[in-house]
């Protein structure tokens, strides 16, 4: 299942308690009681994974995983990050075991189910649209049109195309198997050469070749 976001406070805190994956701080020169007013700090941990197309990187939070992108600089990686955390994320490899030995067996090309768990943070339609592109079935495709119809917003393929650019947890939530409702590619916020490589491992194109995608009819995979 998907999560929805967590609540960056909890007001019902009582004295020595503790959240393991929090840390309290009380605000200085304040008269009320130590632990009566605190502020929780979320625990996120991030890491760079390897793969055949280069370093992934993901983070996570005590809820599942937030974002994972195909491979780019550290520094983009935490700034697309900033926009859905409020807290310093912590470099913690071992956090992310569990996606890493996913990973490996996805660019191996054996299909399977994440056993993790995802922390989605965007607006209601952003969530409907990820959670309606996550159930398209490995080595199949959708449109933005069908997925516009799969939420029964049938006339929003536009809002719904806005959403899949947005999409933070790449290849889990495989916006790469959204296509245009003529069979044609589409766009991919990877680059195309990525989109082609993912549906080349999926053994839906021959090849990662520019272009390779000509003369086959998309369609034939919804």
């Amino acid at each position: 299942m998907v999560n929805s976001t967590p609540s960056s406070f909890n007001k019902s805190l009582r004295r020595g308690e503790e959240d393991a994956n929090t840390i309290l701080s009380s605000e200085p020169n304040d008269d009320t009681p130590k632990y009566s007013r605190c502020v929780l700090v979320e625990k996120i941990f991030y890491a760079d994974i390897e793969s055949p197309m280069g370093s992934i990187w993901a983070a996570i939070s005590k809820k599942g995983l937030i974002r994972l992108n195909l491979p780019c600089s550290e520094d983009k990686f935490l700034n697309e990050l900033s926009t859905q955390i409020n807290d310093e994320p912590e470099y913690r490899p071992s956090k992310l075991d569990t996606l890493s030995l996913w990973l490996d067996d996805y660019f191996k090309g054996k299909s399977s189910n994440y056993s993790g768990s995802f922390d989605l943070r965007g607006t209601d339609f952003q969530k409907k649209v990820w959670k309606a592109i996550y159930k398209i079935p490995y080595g199949k495709l959708t449109s933005y049109g069908l997925l516009a119809k799969a939420i029964k917003k049938p006339k929003a393929s536009r809002a719904v195309g806005n959403a899949v650019g947005q999409n933070p947890i790449t290849i889990l939530i495989p916006c790469h198997r959204v296509v245009w409702n003529n069979g044609g590619i589409g766009g991919f916020g990877g680059g195309l050469n990525r989109k082609r490589f993912l549906l080349n491992v999926e053994g839906i194109l021959p090849s990662i070749k520019s272009g390779c995608e000509k003369g086959i009819n998309l369609r034939e995979y919804f």
